[in-house]
Formats: structure tokens, C-alpha cells, sequence
């Protein structure tokens, strides 16, 4: 249900599973770790996680294979792992990771997108966290993102009343970054951030991050082949050609 797509500069892991809205059974989420691999070792500067279903981002766990974890602990064990495994990934890709979000994009679905550095979404997408309406739980890093982005008291709103809310709400509460258009798989910010130095990219990415070895990069950035096509181009005032 996973497919990687790489086009120039960008590599786009879709999630193609329209038929189920895009929920991710559990032996699934080890296919997402291998396709986010391989889009983190190619030699794209920007990774995308998108839907090939317009109507659904991601539904969040195939609920189907809920009741199967009532009696079988050790399944239980491997759904929290391989999940856990598969969103920590896509924190650790050392390149710029963005979702695009059209349609729903509930439970697990919301971790997904939580894991990229950015979430863009069109004007119809929506969003909940529901496990509150299930009687389960939800992992705590994941719970620690969401409070992140948007505080700690809209986190509890969104968890205890497993409320449905529409892209502009996610926005202003600081869950999506940005609202684009009509849709959100044209964003130009897709192509501002794959036009730039790949150097820079690796270089900030780990530096927010707080990833060791940040200054030696700030000072070897100075020595790269980047920075000397940013600075011609600069000069001439024309637009860098990076190569990549």
C-alpha cells in the first residue's frame, strides 16, 4: 500500500490503500519504514508523504484488526512496535520531510503527518485523534509531538473530546503550518524547498534536530560546493543551480 515515487529533487512516499481510506493494518507499518529507507537513501532533497486518494490522507490503524488484540498480547506488542519503529524513521530522515494533507486524516493517520518536519494541507482536509471513543490509548511520543505544535491545552481539547476539525482550525491551532489553495498537492512551497542548496537542507535539518556534529557542518558548509554556486549566483543575480 506503500510506493515510493521520485521525481528530480523530490521523493514522494504514497500511500495507496483508497478503498479502506487509507488505514494502515499492522503488518503494514514495517512496509512504510522500508519505502521511508529508501526515499531517505536516494538523491532527492525533499521527502513527501502523500495519498493517491484525494478524499483520505490516512484513516489512522486498520480498526478491522482491533478485536484481534484483545486476547493476543504479543500482537499488541508488535502493533506499538512496528508503528512506534515506522513514525521514528520518518522523525530521523536527514532530509526535509513534508505531508500533504487532502481529506481525513484521523488517529494514527494524525501521527503520520506529526512525524514530518511540516504539514500542508487543502482546504477540505479534516482531523481527529479518537482513541478516546474506542477505549484505547496512544503512544506518548506521539502525544508529546502533538502537544508540541499545539500546546498542551488543545492537546487535551482534541484527545478528551475526540473532536473533528476542519484545515483552518488545525491551522490556527498550529497542527498544519499551511492552508494551500484549492489543493495542497501544488504548494509552491514543494518547489521553493527542492530548489534550494542540498547541503543547507541536511545542514538546517540537523541543527533543529540538535543532531550531533551541527557546528562542524555550520563550518564546513563554507568549503561546499553549494555555498560557491549560492555566492556566484548571488553576485551575478541570477537564480543558484544547485546539483545536487
Amino acid at each position: 500500500m506503500f510506493r515510493l515515487e521520485l521525481e528530480g529533487p523530490v521523493a514522494r512516499v504514497v500511500i495507496d490503500r483508497g478503498e479502506k481510506r487509507n488505514a494502515i493494518p499492522i503488518g503494514q507499518w514495517s512496509a512504510l519504514e522500508k519505502t521511508v529507507n529508501e526515499a531517505a537513501a536516494s538523491d532527492a532533497r525533499l521527502v513527501i508523504i502523500t495519498s493517491a486518494d484525494p478524499m483520505s490522507f490516512c484513516a489512522g490503524a486498520d480498526l478491522s484488526e482491533m478485536p484481534g488484540l484483545i486476547d493476543d498480547v504479543k500482537k499488541r506488542h508488535i502493533f506499538r512496535g512496528a508503528m512506534t519503529s515506522a513514525l521514528a524513521r520518518i522523525r530521523a530522515v536527514n532530509k526535509p520531510t513534508l505531508a500533504i494533507v487532502e481529506g481525513g486524516c484521523f488517529g494514527a493517520g494524525v501521527s503520520l503527518a506529526m512525524a514530518c518536519d511540516m504539514r500542508i494541507a487543502g482546504p477540505k482536509s479534516t482531523y481527529a485523534i479518537t482513541p478516546a471513543r474506542f477505549g484505547i490509548s496512544y503512544p506518548q511520543p506521539d502525544l508529546a509531538r502533538l502537544a508540541e505544535l499545539v500546546g498542551p491545552g488543545q492537546a487535551a481539547r482534541l484527545l478528551f473530546t475526540a473532536t473533528f476539525i476542519d484545515a483552518e482550525e488545525a491551522h490556527r491551532i498550529g497542527l498544519v503550518e499551511m492552508v494551500c489553495g484549492q489543493a495542497a498537492t501544488g504548494c509552491d512551497i514543494i518547489d521553493s524547498i527542492a530548489g534550494n542548496a542540498p547541503y543547507s537542507l541536511y545542514a538546517l535539518k540537523a541543527t533543529l534536530a540538535g543532531r550531533f556534529g551541527v557546528d562542524k557542518r555550520f563550518d564546513d558548509a563554507f568549503a561546499s560546493a553549494d555555498f560557491q554556486e549560492g555566492w556566484k549566483a548571488f553576485r551575478s543575480g541570477r537564480k543558484p543551480d544547485f546539483a545536487g
